[in-house]
């Protein structure tokens, strides 16, 4: 390949092309010759770049990567820049657990492990990296959270979220998957309040906005939702231990009824805003009025569920070292090298 110059690469007639040059069929690998020789769409990856067909002329490209030279770009995306070091080996660890999780559990049949986004961790590339991400990732090089029996510990899905709000949110009520004790609801009071959106709001919403909403969600998601009438109310149907709501009932004007969990029902105010409000978590109060939903008493940015980044940051902060900091984050859980 020239280099420095661009270089096109399509899928057609069932096999690759590089500049207009066919060369061959199946999966393609590129493997750069130094890490950062080869950019992507003008960005620098470690790791191998693998080409696989999805469709007539469509295709996935798939950063290959090693879990340790991956996480040199996650904790920058993820934690900000001046956040205190032992904030930044805590966030390793935990982003480490959450990928080896993944790795370990993906679905058969898929051809890659991990978003690149929010739908899993932020990932960036070289040109995210920092030497303090660099840091922490080598000094807790093979760290993992784990949980179990004396003897039978095993990794989790390290769930963990911007900020709590003062209560945590259950990995059983926000993803209906079986309930485990470090990814349970917690009091964490006043601890992330260094956060902006520790408290915010209130939000005002008309019932009108919110069913456009809540229908583009329910036509996105297929759900029954897709079919709501006028909103009439939006209530709290369930909370956890602590208080924060887990569950939403939404009734329209003709008399049904919807119960979507705290975390649907963000997604669903969420769903295509046009510029207009979003809200930070599931954790509100809503205010029925004759035309518009005010959500007061507002708290948190996140699902809520296991780690709380502004904790994190706040025990660090008051000179907790980064094992502490990762158990305290998931309760009776301890931690292991993987390798």
């Amino acid at each position: 390949m020239p280099a420095g110059k661009a270089v096109v690469v399509a899928r057609k007639d069932d096999a690759w092309w590089v500049n207009n040059v066919r060369v061959g069929a199946g999966d393609m690998t590129l493997e750069p010759a130094v890490a950062g020789d080869l950019l992507l769409n003008g960005k620098p990856y470690r790791g191998n770049y693998r080409f696989v067909s999805t469709g007539v002329g469509t295709f996935d490209v798939v950063n290959d990567v090693d879990v340790e030279s991956y996480l040199y770009s996650v904790l920058p995306k993820e934690l900000f820049p001046n956040w205190h070091v032992q904030a930044y080996k805590a966030q390793a660890v935990i982003a480490r657990t959450y990928a080896l999780y993944e790795v370990r559990t993906v679905q058969a049949g898929r051809h890659w492990d991990l978003h690149p986004d929010e739908r899993s961790q932020v990932y960036g590339g070289m040109i995210a990296e920092t030497p303090k991400s660099t840091s922490a990732v080598e000094q807790t090089r093979g760290v993992v959270c784990v949980y179990g029996p004396s003897g039978q510990e095993k990794i989790f899905k390290a769930y963990f979220s911007s900020c709590c709000g003062g209560v945590s949110n259950s990995s059983a009520d926000v993803f209906n998957e079986p309930a485990i004790a470090p990814l349970d609801a917690r009091n964490n009071g006043t601890q992330c309040a260094i956060s902006t959106r520790f408290n915010w709001g209130p939000m005002t919403f008309t019932k009108a906005e919110l069913t456009r909403r809540v229908r583009a969600w329910g036509i996105k998601q297929n759900r029954s939702e897709a079919n709501i009438n006028a909103i009439k109310s939006i209530v709290i149907a369930t909370a956890n231990t602590f208080g924060r709501p887990s569950r939403y009932t939404i009734n329209d004007t003709r008399g049904a009824s919807y119960t979507l969990t705290a975390e649907q029902l963000r997604w669903a105010i969420n769903t295509d805003p046009q510029g207009g409000l979003t809200v930070f978590s599931g954790f509100f109060t809503p205010v029925n009025n004759a035309d518009t939903i005010q959500l007061t008493d507002a708290h948190g940015f996140g699902h809520g569920v296991g780690a709380c980044q502004w904790c994190m940051q706040a025990l660090a902060l008051s000179g907790t070292q980064y094992e502490q900091i990762v158990l305290k984050n998931y309760p009776q859980s301890s931690l292991a090298r993987a390798y």
